[in-house]
């Protein structure tokens, strides 16, 4: 004889199964913690700080605002510790920086532009500052540009007369920076973003060299 169970017995175990369901599948969760400004500071610091090497693909947009121009340029990048960058632009165009020497080759105009900086800013390269990511709350005062957005940082640099006027960084959650856009005081701003991020590659150190074409104007 088959007998059937009563409609409650029923109800209270789908009740259960129910239960079970979301319990396993997650969608009941504990409340996600919202990172403080001086825990993602912490966070950008650390990664870069046990960070060795990395490539990544490049886009830069320059918005010229005292000419009304806009100006966009791709590119490779490769970073390599202690303080050894090269950007290749896809126009022909490269950023080679040595400890704190940098040179510029243009393949359009035939020449290398070599010259020593006291500090990232003063190169006029923002992917330099990836060098110093650090070191943030030495260099800066930070501030969160919305507690919506903890991963959004405003830096402001401590040092007088600073020809930046802040910079803007956007990280994720491991304390990689995605994004960064650099706001002069002349009103012009640079915004610079990283795909394809590749950490602890391994990179040769003659991947962060250049020897120019014959013929190739030598300016120091």
């Amino acid at each position: 004889m088959i007998r059937h169970q009563s409609s409650g017995k029923r109800s209270g175990i789908v009740a259960i199964v129910l239960f079970m369901l979301i319990l396993f599948t997650g969608v009941v969760s504990a409340p996600v913690h919202a990172q403080t400004m001086q825990e993602v500071v912490a966070l950008v610091e650390n990664h870069y700080r046990d960070l060795n090497d990395l490539t990544a693909q490049v886009v830069q947009t320059n918005v010229l605002k005292s000419i009304g121009k806009t100006q966009k340029y791709a590119g490779k990048l490769f970073i390599k510790k202690p303080g050894r960058l090269r950007l290749e632009y896809t126009n022909g165009q490269l950023v080679l920086i040595d400890g704190r020497s940098a040179l510029f080759y243009s393949k359009k105009s035939e020449q290398v532009v070599k010259k020593t900086f006291t500090d990232f800013e003063h190169m006029n390269i923002p992917v330099a500052f990836l060098l110093g990511a650090a070191h943030i709350r030495d260099d800066f005062e930070v501030q969160q540009v919305d507690p919506k957005t903890p991963r959004v940082l405003e830096l402001f640099p401590n040092k007088p007369g600073a020809a930046m006027k802040k910079l803007r960084l956007h990280t994720d959650g491991s304390g990689r920076i995605t994004t960064l856009m650099i706001f002069d005081r002349s009103g012009n701003t640079t915004e610079v973003s990283f795909a394809d991020i590749r950490e602890g590659v391994g990179l040769d150190d003659t991947q962060l060299t250049f020897t120019a074409p014959k013929g190739t104007e030598i300016i120091e």
